[in-house]
């Protein structure tokens, strides 16, 4: 991997509402150091996001930026410390001081007093809080502790990283959660993946690679949405794209989980790893170099795993002396990296003679130390069962710590990931336990998450990859009730989720607010094709919006009535919308004699539909064969729908007429008010001729003739007056004793 350019770097983030979780701002790199107080950001900023998604390139660019004099010119130090490398007890200047050069003669106790004599002319960047052992309700253990509790330093900048799992520290003290400005860091969008692919490849003359990882990325909204906001799954991909063949590619092309990209990457790295050890990698010294790089992250994966659940990602050298060739072997392979220090020579007189080199090993990312601790869970599982179950119950008793181990420990062989999966139905959150299935992507997997759950929701404020497990459970057949609330994702995921909505033989209950999806019409044209095998009894709409394109909207309506109208398992259908698109109450009519539907409910917001549709819809509620009731909701309904039902001559509209409310009146009440209309009107007539009745209030009338203003001469006592109204006007005619 090559090293990062800091002038390019493309990472977005967002601000949080701590008051309200699910709105969002966005805001660029360059607002977090603009002093016009529109973002109100107080001194102390909170970094959180996923692993890998460029928290601390992000710290480096901060530090870059300053020495640059591009950022934070009114001050004289950013002090940027990996809380990876930080142990209990030391001091800030402590801590800051093993970054000098043996040149600088400044002590600990000299960087402490300036620090706290330039308070507010100094940045401290502490990065990986998850990182870091020590726990704000411990504030008295370390110096770190109490500076990001407000202990100490309370006037000076702070910035602190972390993954989602150790925020709670800061949100459930007061204190703390008005201190600290929390801010997401999102990693790319799709227009930063665009630019950072054709720059990697741009150097290597090689823009077709570019475009077709481009093409394959943006064909694969999985892929995009759960991967490509990450740098480091980003740099993985471009470099295996760059290595592999066709064949090979043709291969990544099918990945779709996290364990799998990153099982790709290790397996690329052992290949390359042998590749380079031997001139011809077909024969058999290739294959054994090879195995060689297997058995040497076997042998570190004790180290890895016990790394991870303490905290720490560096070790001294010394800690792997019982495996010293397989920590070499590793270092060559890549997933280790090692360095070695002269100690400075004010150190060297508390230490032996022998080390005055300082030798510390870590792993390029706290995920490939996951990944290779997993291998760990494995190994014990099958020699040592006792502390396999020690070390479970410790993972599931801390499961949103181990996310990402969880993850990867579900590709191992199925007897540990279903006995794993089964535990964390038990003590994790619903939705955990479908990341991890997700990740398994096994059937069995799928089924022991579907034992305990069966009913599950798709909603805007879930991440990319748990909407990913979800549809990954529908098509396991593991969900029996399912609520999509305003979805709007990528083209392939709505595809599965339809494909999966219509073949399950277990889901029978569809709540879907498909709200402002680009593909809507995909999604409605799939379950339109494959109604006829769909299972689902019960199904609710709301369409929360309508594309402004007429053609487009003739469309979705014909696709929705197709799907309504060809399921052979529903029950009850509702819809709830601001205007039900065109086409769609002319196609049901067409094909309501093969629809299913027993129960049926719309409202539609507007408050009006057209003299055709009100035709068109009572032409298809009078001719769907097991209609027992309908409920429509609209405040404006023209006449037309009242007399085709009345004109009706189906053996079942006595029935269907008894079952039909409008507005939440029976429709046997209002057709008899529409008659009653109609006499009166002949009365009125009758009135204005100066004979009838000498009291008369009209309400409601719906005619197609013109009704003008009458007035009976002041010796009858009597007036008349209405106004002239369209055709499906409402007036109110009042005859009043004078």
């Amino acid at each position: 991997m090559e090293r990062v350019n800091l002038d390019e770097i493309y990472t977005n983030l967002s601000l949080i509402d701590q008051s309200d979780p699910l709105k969002i701002t966005p805001i660029t790199y360059e607002d977090l150091f603009t002093n016009d107080g529109s973002l109100n950001l107080s001194r102390r900023l909170l970094f959180q996001g996923e692993g890998g998604v460029g928290k601390t390139t992000l710290c480096s660019k901060i530090a870059w930026d300053w020495c640059q004099g591009r950022i934070l010119k009114d001050l004289d130090m950013v002090l940027v410390i990996p809380l990876r490398d930080v142990t209990d007890g030391k001091s800030i200047g402590g801590i800051v001081q093993k970054y000098f050069s043996d040149m600088n003669p400044a002590t600990q106790d000299q960087i402490d007093r300036y620090i706290l004599k330039n308070l507010n002319r100094i940045v401290i960047v502490f990065d990986g809080f998850d990182e870091f052992s020590g726990k704000l309700e411990e504030r008295s253990s370390s110096e770190v502790i109490r500076i990001l509790g407000l202990e100490q330093y309370q006037s000076c900048k702070v910035i602190v990283t972390t993954r989602p799992w150790r925020k709670h520290e800061f949100t459930v003290v007061k204190s703390l959660a008005e201190a600290y400005t929390f801010i997401k860091v999102d990693g790319f969008n799709e227009d930063n993946l665009r630019m950072y692919i054709k720059k990697y490849f741009r150097t290597r003359e090689k823009d077709a690679l570019a475009e077709s990882l481009i093409t394959f990325m943006e064909e694969n909204d999985v892929i995009q949405s759960n991967m490509a906001p990450f740098p480091i799954y980003c740099a993985m991909l471009c470099l295996m794209w760059e290595e592999f063949s066709e064949e090979r590619r043709m291969e990544m092309t099918k990945m779709q989980t996290f364990s799998e990209i990153f099982g790709e990457m290790i397996s690329f790295l052992e290949e390359h790893y042998a590749s380079k050890a031997c001139q011809n990698f077909e024969n058999q010294n290739a294959v054994w170099h090879l195995k060689e790089a297997g058995r040497a992250i076997q042998d570190i994966s004790e180290i890895a795993l016990n790394g991870v659940l303490q905290n720490n990602m560096t070790f001294p050298e010394d800690r792997f002396r019982e495996c010293r060739d397989a920590m070499e072997t590793c270092c060559r392979v890549g997933v280790l990296t090692i360095e070695r220090d002269v100690i400075k020579r004010r150190r060297r007189r508390n230490v032996n003679i022998q080390s005055f080199v300082s030798s510390t090993v870590s792993f390029p990312h706290k995920l490939f130390q996951e990944y290779i601790g997993r291998v760990y869970i494995e190994n014990v599982y099958t020699d040592n069962r006792a502390e396999y179950n020690q070390l479970k119950n410790k993972l599931l008793a801390q499961f949103e710590q181990f996310r990402y181990l969880l993850y990867f420990i579900s590709t191992l062989r199925d007897e540990i990931r279903l006995d794993i999966i089964s535990g964390l139905t038990r003590c994790a959150h619903q939705y955990f336990c479908v990341d991890v299935a997700f990740e398994c992507h096994t059937e069995e997997a799928a089924k022991a998450v579907g034992e305990r759950w069966d009913e599950y929701k798709l909603s805007p404020d879930m991440s990319e990859h748990t909407k990913s497990g979800v549809v990954f459970m529908v098509r396991c057949n593991q969900v029996r009730s399912l609520r999509i609330d305003r979805l709007n994702c990528g083209r392939t995921l709505l595809l599965d989720l339809a494909e999966g909505m219509c073949s399950s033989c277990v889901l029978r209950k569809v709540t879907v607010d498909l709200f402002n999806s680009t593909f809507q019409t995909d999604f409605y044209k799939v379950v339109a094709d494959k109604a006829s095998i769909c299972q689902i009894q019960d199904l609710a709409l709301t369409i929360s919006y309508w594309n402004d394109n007429l053609q487009y909207q003739s469309s979705m309506g014909k696709e929705l009535a197709r799907w309504v109208c060809t399921m052979q398992s529903i029950s009850n259908f509702s819809v709830r919308c601001h205007n039900l698109p065109s086409g769609f109450f002319s196609t049901a009519a067409e094909m309501a004699k093969s629809c299913q539907v027993c129960e049926l409910s719309m409202v539609i917001d507007s408050g009006r539909i057209s003299e055709s549709e009100a035709t068109a819809a009572a032409e298809f509620l009078c001719h769907i064969p097991h209609l027992r009731c309908a409920r429509i909701t609209c405040d404006e309904i023209p006449r037309t729908f009242f007399t085709t039902i009345d004109s009706q001559t189906t053996t079942c509209k006595e029935q269907l007429i008894e079952g039909i409310t409008i507005n939440e009146k029976p429709l046997t009440q209002l057709l008899s008010d529409k008659h009653e209309s109609t006499t009166k009107q002949d009365d009125f007539i009758n009135i204005a001729d100066g004979t009838g009745f000498p009291s008369l209030e009209l309400a409601t009338m719906h005619d197609h003739s013109t009704v003008t203003e009458a007035v009976v001469d002041h010796d009858a006592d009597l007036k008349i007056s209405s106004e002239s109204r369209r055709t499906d006007f409402y007036t109110a005619v009042r005859l009043d004793d004078d």
